[in-house]
């Protein structure tokens, strides 16, 4: 019985598995570099809507439209915009972003004029669990916080009633939370939001 030689036994399977390792590392990197412009431009699309969304500005959800609004309607200043609607009025657009279950969610939001009232969310990341927390995205939860005044109170989903109440989503109480604190603490904060540019 022939024993194996060390190069065999050692070095060939460390060498093996550095060459596959190269290899996978080349491919991911050739695949990051071919697709970064089209992520990047992904990105400021997301970036654009959520702004739209936030500032309760109807749109058709198509990239050209979007970018169109965007540019037309839409100022860009250090931490917020400035969007100026179709009939005259000035919305003020916030990012902000806090502590979720499993990871930070950040939220867009749109005050009107007064900046007190809310003229819309939107959610532009989160890590939170799919069909649970994951419906913080759901237009049903995020329109509910549109033409209100903070702070807010969380009740059990279904049974918001009153202009402070925000329903919950049944199963994801942290999440649903977290959102609350988000937007508490903004609309606390509400009145740091400059008028001059």
């Amino acid at each position: 019985m022939k024993t194996q030689s060390f190069y065999a036994k050692r070095i060939q399977p460390l060498m093996f598995m550095a060459l596959v390792t190269i290899a996978c590392i080349l491919v991911t990197a050739a695949l990051h570099l071919s697709t970064l412009e089209r992520v990047q431009i992904n990105e400021q699309f997301f970036l654009w809507r959520s702004v739209l969304d936030a500032a309760a500005i109807s749109h058709d959800g198509q990239p050209n439209s979007v970018a169109t609004l965007f540019q037309d309607m839409v100022e860009t200043y250090e931490n917020q915009y400035v969007v100026e609607t179709e009939d005259g009025t000035t919305r003020y657009v916030v990012e902000r972003t806090g502590p979720g279950l499993w990871g930070p969610i950040t939220i867009m939001i749109g005050f009107n004029d007064d900046l007190k009232t809310l003229a819309g969310i939107s959610i532009v990341s989160q890590s939170e669990t799919p069909g649970l927390g994951a419906r913080i995205e759901e237009r049903w939860f995020t329109s509910q916080f549109a033409g209100k005044q903070g702070p807010f109170r969380m009740v059990e989903e279904g049974t918001a009633d009153a202009p402070e109440e925000i329903d919950a989503i049944t199963g994801a109480t942290i999440t649903s939370e977290s959102v609350k604190n988000i937007m508490n603490r903004v609309t606390a904060e509400s009145g740091n939001i400059s008028r001059e540019q």
